[in-house]
């Protein structure tokens, strides 16, 4: 048990000092350009009526999950204006994942300093050049680089919440009551005056995609038309997310000897804990580490059902269609849980049991074959 406990010690790491300094320094950076700049005037605070040919979205977010959440806003915007220019300014780990959405364009954002100064800079440049209409953050939070590219992107129309980066903006719209991650993108921009519909986060994955994910799955659990389970074993250490190593070994244990098939998915962050699963659980269940986000998409999009803590592949498969188990630890499931049409939020105070999810995980599993019956 003790070397069990030393191992399962590998959890518990703080926030790596590189990711702390870059948002501090990214942080004070535009401070200081908002006090140097000060704020601009407001010319109207919605959009009704309005006609754009030139759209920019932004969300700057170096979190693939966060990236995931603003797709909302890219359908709306296209069903709005179906003939209109629409670019997205975001992360490099999504721009795969956006190719085949209703966008012309993805512009990359750096985050890490110094190159961010430079490549930023010249970012600003490609984007003024295009001399879009109206640029939106899309984030409806405090986004400082938000705010800063969607500021000094030349747009005639610059438009975001009202909070504290909102310097930059010549349109503000007061931030919704709604708060849940899922829903609150329609809602603001609801309030901009755009026509909206409810709508989740949905990601577009090609039909050859999604045939290559098929037969990786069907390779690793010799078989086809099963029902598997993945199961993604991470989550942010340093925001205490991430379930115990202990109650996924029990879940993956207990999924197993119902002879239901599991697949045990691994991120960059938890590649070493690969050689610790494999001691443990033995080589009958397939483990993967799947650098190419495609094709880690293309695979989650081919299970039955997927289980995962708070993180950015829990939001991915519930924005490719997958039901998805989302396991909290923090009680703000409310702010970032997906809603019950996607996915079945798992939380207790002090820590649900694996023993819990195990019965979530039998009950989803047996909804899903009545559905397939009755289709």
């Amino acid at each position: 048990m003790s070397q069990l406990n030393k191992k399962i010690s590998l959890n518990r790491v703080k926030t790596p000092f590189v990711y702390s300094l870059n948002k501090t320094i990214r942080g004070m950076t535009i401070r200081a350009i908002c006090l140097i700049t000060g704020r601009v005037k407001i010319v109207r605070n919605n959009l009704h009526g309005e006609r754009f040919e030139k759209i920019l979205l932004v969300r700057t977010t170096p979190r693939m999950g966060n990236s995931i959440l603003s797709t909302p806003a890219i359908f709306l915007f296209r069903r709005n204006f179906p003939h209109a220019r629409i670019d997205f300014v975001g992360p490099s780990v999504t721009k795969v994942l956006f190719k085949n959405l209703p966008i012309n364009h993805y512009f990359n954002i750096t985050h890490r300093f110094p190159n961010s100064l430079w490549d930023n800079l010249a970012l600003l440049n490609k984007i003024r050049s295009v001399g879009y209409d109206l640029a939106v953050d899309v984030s409806c939070s405090q986004s400082a680089m938000g705010s800063f590219i969607v500021g000094f992107s030349g747009a005639r129309l610059r438009v975001g919440a009202q909070g504290k980066w909102d310097h930059w903006f010549n349109v503000t719209i007061p931030r919704p009551a709604e708060t849940n991650k899922y829903r609150v993108l329609p809602a603001f921009l609801s309030a901009m005056g755009i026509e909206t519909q409810p709508i989740f986060p949905l990601l577009l994955l090609s039909p050859s995609e999604k045939e290559n994910g098929r037969r990786r799955i069907e390779t690793l659990v010799a078989g086809s038309g099963v029902p598997v389970v993945g199961v993604f074993v991470g989550g942010r250490k340093a925001k205490a997310k991430r379930w115990s190593l202990a109650n996924f070994l029990q879940l993956i244990t207990a999924l197993r000897a119902q002879e239901i098939k599991v697949i045990v998915f691994f991120g960059p962050g938890e590649k070493r804990l690969m050689r610790f699963f494999s001691q443990l659980l033995g080589k009958d269940i397939p483990f993967v580490f799947e650098l190419s986000i495609i094709a880690f998409a293309s695979m989650v999009s081919n299970c039955s059902l997927f289980i995962a803590c708070d993180s950015g592949p829990m939001h991915l498969a519930c924005a490719v269609g997958v039901r998805t188990i989302a396991i909290f630890q923090n009680s703000d499931f409310k702010r970032w849980g997906p809603p019950a049409d996607l996915a079945q939020i798992a939380y207790e105070p002090g820590g649900i049991s694996a023993e819990k999810v195990f019965k979530i995980s039998l009950g989803e599993l047996y909804c899903n074959s009545q559905s397939s019956d009755n289709s």
